[in-house]
Parts: C-alpha cells; structure tokens; sequence
C-alpha cells in the first residue's frame, strides 16, 4: 500500500468510494454521483491523500487546519473500501495525516464520528479521546 497526495483524475474514484462506504449503516448518508464529486472537490483545496494498492484507489483521508486556531487540524473524511477494512489502511492513513501536521507544529487534531460506528474504536486504539465537545443535529 502506497499513499499520495490525490489528483484531479482521482476525483471519480474517490466519489465512488465515498458513496458506496457512507450509505451503510450508521451513517445512511446519501449521496448522488454528482453530489459526492462536489463534496470531493471541496477537499481538494486542503489536504486530500489516498491509499492505493498498485494503481487501485483503496481509501482516502481528507483533512485542514482550522481557520480560527492554526494549531488544530480536522480529519474531515476517512473512507476505506469494505474489502480492506480491518487491514491497516486506514491506520496508515491517520498516522501519515498526523506526521504532517505535527512536523508544522500542530498541536492537537479533531475529528467527529459515531459512537456505533466501527470507527469509534477504531479511533479509540489509535488513542482519540472524547472530548468535552457535543456533536448535535436536528431533521428539519
């Protein structure tokens, strides 16, 4: 498994991977071909790294530093195909985000999922606390 920055041309692939792992189950999401490309193309413009193995697109990591305070960094997205799930990918993907925002000197880095997700204790082995923060919606 390789990781690098992701092109433009990945942009299809990624969508696809986007909208294929966040239908399932807890998070329901619904996304269009369209609606994920536009969503994708949003994190172009920070920092958008993929995981491949040989020229297959296997997941991604999407991420920024926050605007108000330049000593935190978000991870927006995180999405590994079902088939390599539970094999190191997404591990790999967190610990090279984290390198690079510690080597320009960051100091903390966020990010939001369920608590009845897979990736809740995935992120919990990978040492994320819950913070005192509450993450809260309504359906309108």
């Amino acid at each position: 498994m390789k990781i690098r920055k992701a092109r433009k041309e990945d942009l299809k692939e990624v969508a696809k991977i986007l909208m294929e792992e966040s239908v399932k189950k807890p998070y329901n999401e619904k996304f269009t071909p369209g609606s994920a490309k536009k969503d994708v193309l949003e994190f172009f413009k920070d920092s958008l790294y993929v995981a491949t193995d040989g020229e297959k697109i296997i997941g991604f990591i999407a991420s920024h530093i926050v605007n108000s305070d330049k000593t935190k960094a978000y991870i927006d997205e995180l999405w590994i195909r079902s088939n390599y799930q539970g094999k190191g990918a997404g591990k790999i993907l967190v610990k090279f985000i984290e390198e690079i925002y510690k080597k320009k000197g960051l100091s903390k880095i966020r990010l939001t999922t369920k608590k009845k997700a897979k990736s809740y204790s995935f992120y919990k082995k990978l040492k994320y606390i819950d913070a005192d923060l509450v993450y809260m919606e309504k359906r309108l």
